[in-house]
């Protein structure tokens, strides 16, 4: 579409690929190109007895020469066999792709020659990114799910590092988990952060090298009066990108659980206990939970003020 003319909308052309996409990160347009990852195959396709095997794909598609459609003019195909795209991101003329059934591979692809796009480098990790965040033109900040080799722990949230500054040889540098609850105590639910599937829950703040991802978790407790009620953990976790010395690390936490614990209402019943945005603004960080609105200051971590209270 055609949205140069203020007030006007003009339909210039459509194109068509096989397959499904995952998000709005699997699409992109360069150059007067499109570019689009999809998965094919049995994904998404659960009512079939035997579907074809999943396969992914990087479709360029550029204007016919009537200007009347988007035709395919270049295609790579076979990534990851029997695995689906979980997350992507294309910066410039280069796409990053993670696809995952067991093990994480991270994919690089070089999309400098639209006809003739190409695989330049693989790493196999485990878990799965789930986002993929660019750091610069050298590095790459993903959050997902931890795991091994045998598969995913959903109760823990991954950070990972990557140097792609060799774009064939794409490096993990660092990596975090990711765990609100207290190591040792029993009875937590799995945790949760909002920024695996909503990027807008990922804050990354480049002047300070700061990292905002918001975690929760609840349980199950015997009160006073010998009735189950719950416990619950809302924070936001704050962590250092060190990309001079490539690695991640613990910067501090911001509590909302004292706005859920030992209330009246039943929050899980009603709305999300999560802290659901955060903001950075000069020495500040700003996090919002449905009730509650906090200024922190980033360096000594204190409570400056607190702005709205419900």
């Amino acid at each position: 579409f055609d949205i140069s003319n203020p007030g006007q909308t003009d339909y210039i052309a459509s194109g068509r690929i096989n397959g499904t996409i995952e998000n709005q990160f699997s699409l992109s347009e360069y150059n007067g190109n499109i570019r689009v990852c999809s998965t094919t195959g049995q994904w998404g396709r659960w009512w079939m007895e035997d579907p074809e095997p999943m396969v992914s794909h990087v479709f360029v598609l550029g204007l016919n020469s009537d200007e009347t459609e988007y035709e395919v003019i270049g295609h790579v195909g076979d990534i990851a066999p029997d695995e689906s795209i979980w997350s992507a991101r294309f910066i410039g003329e280069k796409a990053y792709i993670v696809t995952f059934r067991n093990i994480d591979p991270l994919w690089t692809i070089d999309l400098s020659e639209p006809t003739d796009p190409r695989i330049i480098g693989e790493l196999k990790i485990p878990g799965v990114s789930t986002y993929i965040h660019p750091v610069g033109d050298t590095h790459l900040l993903t959050i997902g799910i931890a795991g091994d080799d045998e598969g995913l722990d959903w109760g823990i949230t991954q950070i990972s590092f990557f140097d792609v500054s060799d774009f064939s040889n794409p490096i993990l540098e660092s990596s975090l988990i990711l765990n609100p609850a207290p190591s040792g105590e029993n009875g937590w639910s799995y945790s949760n952060s909002e920024a695996t599937y909503e990027h807008k829950a990922f804050t990354y703040w480049a002047p300070e090298d700061l990292l905002a991802i918001p975690l929760s978790t609840y349980r199950y407790f015997y009160n006073e009066s010998n009735y189950y009620n719950y416990e619950y953990i809302s924070m936001l976790k704050l962590i250092n990108v060190d990309i001079e010395n490539l690695s991640l690390s613990n910067h501090g936490e911001i509590e909302h659980s004292q706005f859920y614990n030992n209330n009246e209402n039943d929050w899980w019943y009603h709305s999300s206990t999560s802290i659901r945005r955060s903001i950075f603004m000069g020495d500040f960080i700003y996090a919002v939970s449905y009730t509650h609105l906090r200024a922190h200051e980033t360096d000594s971590y204190l409570v400056c003020r607190l702005l709205l209270e419900k």
